[in-house]
């Protein structure tokens, strides 16, 4: 597996193809509405954040988005690569151009949750979302100022 920086890898259909297969997955609490839009702002944040690719054989199989505060805004890994080390390597290498890194995450994604505890986040502050059908959902503002456990 190669990390790779979106100057290397500048093509945002192969993330949005990633975020398409895996939204839905990590996400089922949310109205497809809320897909769509997440969508719009990914391509985005595709044009305007730096985005690290992780490739196998040169197939995209997830991706990070960074701001050059380390705000992670999205994080997604190809459904058949979870669990084997692509998140965790994305991680790294924003570590390595950030200092301190932070994002938010739905408390009801717990996959997500335990993925970043385990890698030293924690929770700074909850706040919470309404989705389009005005369901309340409760959110973590997570930050990772020290290096994380790595694994595989």
């Amino acid at each position: 597996m190669h990390i790779r920086p979106q100057s290397c890898i500048n093509n945002a259909a192969t993330a949005l193809a990633v975020f398409d297969r895996t939204f839905h997955i990590s996400h089922p609490f949310l109205e497809s509405s809320e897909r769509t839009e997440a969508r719009l702002h990914l391509t985005l944040l595709l044009r305007h954040s730096e985005t690290l690719y992780a490739e196998i054989n040169g197939s995209v199989i997830g991706f990070l988005t960074v701001d050059d505060k380390g705000y992670i805004p999205a994080l997604y890994v190809d459904r058949p690569y979870v669990s084997r080390g692509v998140g965790s390597a994305l991680l790294r290498a924003a570590r390595n151009r950030h200092q301190r890194l932070s994002l938010h995450v739905f408390a009801e994604n717990v996959c997500a949750v335990q993925f970043y505890r385990a890698r030293g986040f924690v929770v700074i502050e909850e706040d919470s979302q309404i989705d389009s059908s005005g369901r309340r959902h409760r959110r973590f503002e997570m930050e990772s100022a020290i290096g994380f456990i790595a694994y595989r």
